[in-house]
Order: C-alpha cells, then structure tokens, then sequence
C-alpha cells in the first residue's frame, strides 16, 4: 500500500484552510437574531449539517484504493466548508455574526479535538467568552498545532481507504458526529458575552 507523508497532506490541507477561510469571509448568513431563544432552529440547522457532512464524506470516500487518498483533502475541505457555514449561522442567530474571527471559527471546529491550541488565545468561562490578540506568530504556530491534530485524521482517513464499503460508513459515521460537536461547541460559545482583550481581565469579572 502506497503512502503519502502525512505532513506534506497537513500542510497541503493548511493551505486549503486558509483558502477556506478567505471563501467564507464573503459569505452572508440568511438568518437573523430571533426575538425568542433560537435553540430549536439551531438544532434543525446542527441536523441538517450534521446529514450533510456525513454525505459528503461517506461519498468521498466510496472510492477504493489510491484513487480514494486522493479525495481526502477534497472531503475535509468540503466538510469544513459546511461546518464554517454552520458556524456563522448560529452566530448570526445571536447577532454575533460581526464578532466571528479566524481564532473563533478554527476554535468552534477544533476545541472538540484539541482544545490545548486554543488556551493561550482564547478563555471561556460560564458566561464570556475573551479573546487575547494575536500576532501573525502566534496565529501561525497555532496552525501547526492543529496541523498535527490534522495529520492524524488524515492517517485514520487513509486507512479507512482501503476498507470497501465499510470505509466510507465509518467515516461518514465519524463527519456526522463530528458535525454535530462543531455545532454545540458554537451554540455555547455564541451565547456568551464574546470580549477582545487580556485574560486576566475575565477572571477578574468572575
């Protein structure tokens, strides 16, 4: 079985990342702030992105073989494409949607799974969220963090490759609820006070 350095995939991934993020920065949510707590819609809108991800991913991963490899950078992107939109909506129900950054969509798609990049950039308490400026530096060596988070999914994805079928069950398994933890982790995090500025500021709010 042929292989293709992971880390050349996570960064090839990182620079589709940064494309990603350019593509949703033109996107405009169809929602507005709702008067009553939005919870039911944005179930219906965790649910439905959550179906559609694991579609996306199941499909893309139909393909046996090298031909398969092929279509994982494709499939992540496509995946987090749905998720970043996800993740806008929710915030434009909050009408928050001018607060979201960088530091917080990659936050809402990766605390679930590394949440240890975020720490230095971004505390969150019961009722607010602060987010510490970042330099260009910083901003960087936290998308080589993730990239190594982004490595192992890659591994795993490769894997799943060359299992028929089974491959692409697990996989769109795995979309499906990864979706759905996006879609909590911004739910809480867009129904919080979101501040700019030191950490210790929060704390001392407590």
């Amino acid at each position: 079985m042929s292989e293709i350095p992971s880390q050349a995939k996570s960064e090839g991934f990182l620079e589709g990342l940064v494309e990603l993020f350019a593509g949703l920065e033109d996107y405009r949510s169809p929602y507005a702030p709702t008067i009553q707590p939005p919870d039911h819609l944005i179930q219906e809108l965790v649910q439905n992105a959550s179906f559609k991800s694991g579609l996306v991913s199941a499909t893309c991963s139909l393909p046996p073989g090298p031909l398969g490899i092929l279509s994982i950078l494709p499939e992540l992107l496509f995946m987090y494409r749905i998720q970043g939109h996800l993740i806008l909506d929710i915030a434009a129900l909050y009408g928050k949607e001018v607060q979201v950054t960088k530091e917080l969509l990659l936050y809402c798609l990766f605390k679930h799974g590394g949440a240890h990049v975020f720490r230095k950039i971004i505390e969150e308490s019961s009722l607010k969220i602060l987010i510490r400026p970042t330099t260009v530096k910083v901003f960087q060596t936290m998308l080589e963090k993730l990239g190594l988070l982004i490595s192992k999914s890659i591994i795993r994805k490769q894997f799943a490759r060359w299992i028929p079928i089974g491959g692409a069950v697990v996989t769109g398994t795995f979309a499906y609820y990864d979706t759905k933890r996006v879609g909590q982790t911004a739910k809480d995090l867009f129904s919080k006070e979101i501040h700019a500025g030191e950490i210790r500021e929060l704390l001392e709010s407590q």
